[in-house]
């Protein structure tokens, strides 16, 4: 029975490849600055992580994409902002 699942699974994810795109993006927001004793500043990063099925724009300060829920989300910053894109499907 678990050969017949995983041939399923596996022919599922290949259908999803052929007609789905779907992308994960992480996006690093500036976070916290931490001031070393030598007087040396580091700044701290908070990543946060979106599920797309498409992208619009991908700029390091302006960033538009529609999530899996079909909504627009637009971010907008003014100090460039680092990112990671990842295709799924």
């Amino acid at each position: 029975m678990s050969f017949l699942s995983s041939t399923w699974d596996g022919i599922v994810k290949w259908f999803k490849t052929l007609w789905l795109e779907q992308y994960e993006l992480t996006v690093y927001f500036p976070d916290q600055i931490v001031t070393n004793p030598d007087g040396s500043t580091v700044q701290g990063f908070s990543p946060k992580t979106f599920d797309a099925v498409s992208i619009k724009k991908l700029t390091t300060t302006h960033i538009i994409f529609i999530d899996t829920d079909k909504k627009r989300i637009e971010i907008k910053v003014t100090s460039p902002v680092g990112y990671d894109l990842k295709k799924v499907y």
